[in-house]
């Protein structure tokens, strides 16, 4: 199953915090700041923030108003690339990873099946921006309806 792990958390919560801030005002943002203001580990966000730093999502303000602010616009952040960068490739299981293969793989039936769908999250993943989190529109990060469409009605079950 895929799951964000809470280094991947953390970078998209000071991300979309960073969007935030740049659409009030021009400035930085320190990452004791963001950690106080959000209950994470200071000195994990440190380190997080210097990754996107690295990789150019964020820029480090140095001085006694430095901190960080986004390196570009929030809409052309995704959550896929920030993903890659904290954790490295998203993956649904550890065959489509670098990681390696299975015991099963020559064998395996599901592994051609998985790869589309793990593509087709990426695809998804590569076209939600931190901007479009932060408007907080489902309907627009995955493209449908949040309405009544695709409802799933659970059986009632009696005892």
């Amino acid at each position: 199953m895929l799951e964000l792990s809470k280094k991947v958390d953390y970078a998209l919560m000071a991300l979309m915090h960073l969007a935030q801030q740049a659409r009030q005002e021009d400035r930085s943002t320190s990452a004791r700041e963001i950690a106080k203001g959000y209950g994470m580990p200071p000195d994990l966000l440190a380190k997080i923030l210097q990754t996107l730093a690295r990789e150019n999502l964020v820029v480090s303000h140095q001085g006694t108003k430095g901190g960080y602010s986004l390196a570009r616009p929030a809409d052309s952040i995704t959550v896929a690339r920030v993903i890659e960068v904290v954790d490295g490739q998203p993956s649904l299981t550890r065959c489509l990873t670098e990681v390696g293969t299975c015991e099963q793989f020559d064998t395996c039936n599901i592994k051609s099946p998985l790869q589309r769908l793990n593509d087709q999250v990426l695809r998804m993943l590569s076209r939600v921006t931190i901007a479009q989190m932060c408007e907080e529109d489902f309907e627009d990060l995955t493209g449908e309806a949040t309405a009544d469409t695709h409802v799933v009605e659970l059986p009632v079950i009696q005892e």
